[in-house]
């Protein structure tokens, strides 16, 4: 990165500081709540901070959008509003997170506006020089030793079955997104009808992926915005 390139990072990185630290000083409900609300127009990366703090950590570098291998990351545009803009958001809608085992946009990410919990990656520590307790080591299947595994990953989003569309709930057999949640447990059937554990579903997408209808019979979006499961009357509560 150039020079040039890195002041123009920090002072964005300070214009968007200043502005939420304010916000946060004046302790408006008002203006917390707007954020929030607006929040519930995306969808945030894999292991986002809350909303405020992540405006005021993300300096809208681009890094998290790179690392991913599957390209689901974007720059919000400016319609989406001048406190948003340039940050990264998940376009699940229309292409599935894979929660990559060593979570790339994670680690990618300096601002640490997205960031695991507590203990950190084993690769990450060491290039820290902290050493990782032993019994951090993942006892998951097809998961990278120190990371957290997809079922620790937290909701990014929320998904339901329309039943109105689910091929299964008016007769003929389907069972395209059988076998697509990485998450044991999630994507369960009963008589042939799938249906989502809205407690352990983290929103990834994978399953809407799968689904061969047109529309999708999945439907995924931000927590607000996806109500409760359609029931197999085919109306949507």
């Amino acid at each position: 990165m150039s020079d040039q390139s890195k002041a123009q990072l920090m002072d964005r990185r300070s214009f968007f500081k200043s502005s939420f630290s304010k916000i946060a000083d004046i302790g408006s409900e008002h203006a917390l709540k707007k954020v929030e609300h607006n929040a519930k127009g995306w969808i945030r990366p894999p292991f986002a901070i809350n909303e405020l703090d992540f405006l005021l950590n993300c300096s809208r570098c681009g890094e998290c959008i790179k690392a991913c291998p599957q390209q689901v990351i974007f720059e919000l545009p400016l319609h989406r509003g001048t406190v948003a803009v340039a940050t990264p958001a998940m376009d699940i809608p229309n292409k599935a997170c894979e929660l990559c085992t060593d979570w790339p946009c994670v680690t990618a990410c300096k601002d640490k506006a997205l960031a695991f919990p507590a203990v950190q990656p084993k690769q990450v520590q060491q290039q820290e020089n902290v050493s990782l307790p032993a019994d951090n080591a993942s006892e998951n299947e097809g998961t990278i030793e120190g990371y957290p595994a997809a079922g620790q990953c937290p909701p990014m989003a929320s998904a339901k079955v329309n039943s109105s569309l689910c091929m299964p709930y008016s007769g003929p057999e389907c069972g395209a997104c059988r076998g697509s949640c990485p998450i044991e447990e999630t994507l369960t059937w009963h008589n042939e009808q799938p249906s989502i554990n809205q407690e352990t579903c983290v929103g990834c997408g994978q399953c809407v992926q799968a689904c061969i209808t047109t529309p999708k019979a999945i439907e995924v979006g931000h927590f607000s915005s996806v109500g409760p499961q359609s029931t197999d009357t085919g109306q949507i509560k």
